[in-house]
């Protein structure tokens, strides 16, 4: 996977939310969400609260290129889903060490939604 310039990695590690934009399933319309972010080893993670029945999360499986909206800036991403256990683990520290006082983080860390992380990486 190619990865974003310096910059946008130690932005997108700095910064609390992202937007992320989807094309809806049924409605082709572009749908944006607002996501926690972490970085390991220069990939960015996102991750479904909600599982596999996040809207975003599954028009992100269904068409994989998606926008990364990050202090007014928008920039094409691709959005792969993750199937490595110890990832799913190494992003888990990753939110629970930059979330740690967020009263949202127990959603986000639970095993049963830890299969729903998505690295994101340049369309280039």
């Amino acid at each position: 996977m190619e990865r974003f310039p310096d910059e946008i990695l130690e932005r997108l590690a700095e910064v609390r939310e992202i937007e992320l934009e989807t094309l809806g399933r049924r409605t082709g319309l572009t749908r944006r969400v607002t996501v926690w972010v972490v970085i390991d080893e220069g990939v960015p993670y996102v991750r479904s609260e909600f599982g596999d029945a996040g809207g975003w999360y599954r028009n992100a499986l269904a068409d994989p290129r998606v926008g990364v909206v990050v202090d007014g800036r928008r920039l094409e991403a691709i959005a792969t889903p993750v199937t490595d256990r110890t990832r799913w683990g190494r992003v888990t520290d990753a939110l629970r060490a930059k979330y740690r006082r967020s009263s949202s983080l127990g959603m986000m860390v639970r095993s049963e939604v830890e299969p729903m992380t998505l690295a994101l990486g340049p369309t280039g």
